[in-house]
């Protein structure tokens, strides 16, 4: 998981923010509705007692659904704020991710060059090659360790791949499991060898979980 920065968390808690503006001009629309609804039932009962009640229960209906209309308004613009809210998270979580994936590549880089050079001292000192064979680990000898440049090779292209795919739902309001739909539609070059995204590969960002689950949709926003 990418380590989140300060802009990572300011842009989270607006987005949070704003889809609890949402959720609170939803309730009440939602509670001037019903409001309105148990006015009109009981009219009928009111007005056979007062018939002069008819006219200001008809009011007071009426302005508790103007009310319920004007709460629907104010949810739809706090809607539109969640969903911009969201989308800056979103951009700022792949900016983590590059970040990420830069540092590991870097380090793997350098742990690689390094490798290289103690290899062909060796190699001029006993003047015969030397090649890496794997470390078996448990009881069966069947598995092995990686070596540390690898696994910070595949630390690197996970940042890349989620950094991607959450360009790509940004795009599209959709997710893929296909490095070549990440390629081609960001025009990125992400080599698909061994690369699985989803389930046990490559973990979907919760972040697009989320949105898709919520029916976020950015494409047009």
């Amino acid at each position: 998981m990418a380590l989140f920065s300060k802009n990572m968390e300011q842009a989270t808690a607006a987005a949070s923010k704003a889809a609890d503006v949402v959720a609170e001009w939803e309730a009440k629309a939602a509670a001037a509705r019903a409001e309105a609804a148990r006015l009109d039932a009981e009219s009928g009962a009111a007005i056979l007692e007062d018939e002069s009640a008819a006219e200001r229960i008809t009011l007071n209906v009426q302005t508790w659904e103007r009310k319920a209309r004007a709460y629907d308004q104010a949810a739809e613009e706090a809607r539109r704020k969640h969903v911009s809210a969201y989308r800056e998270a979103l951009e700022v979580e792949a900016r983590e991710e590059d970040k990420q994936a830069a540092a590991a590549g870097k380090t793997a880089a350098a742990l690689t060059a390094k490798v290289a050079a103690l290899v062909g001292q060796l190699k001029e000192l006993e003047n015969v090659d030397f090649a890496a064979v794997p470390v078996y680990v448990g009881s069966t000898g069947k598995n092995y360790a990686l070596p540390n440049s690898e696994i910070l090779q595949a630390t690197t292209r996970r940042h890349e791949v989620r950094a991607a795919l959450i360009r790509y739902y940004i795009q599209t309001g959709t997710l893929t499991n296909d490095v070549h739909d990440l390629n081609q539609l960001l025009g990125t070059a992400l080599k698909d060898n061994a690369i699985s995204i989803g389930g046990e590969g490559i973990e979907i960002p919760g972040s697009l979980l989320a949105a898709r689950d919520a029916g976020l949709s950015f494409v047009g926003a």
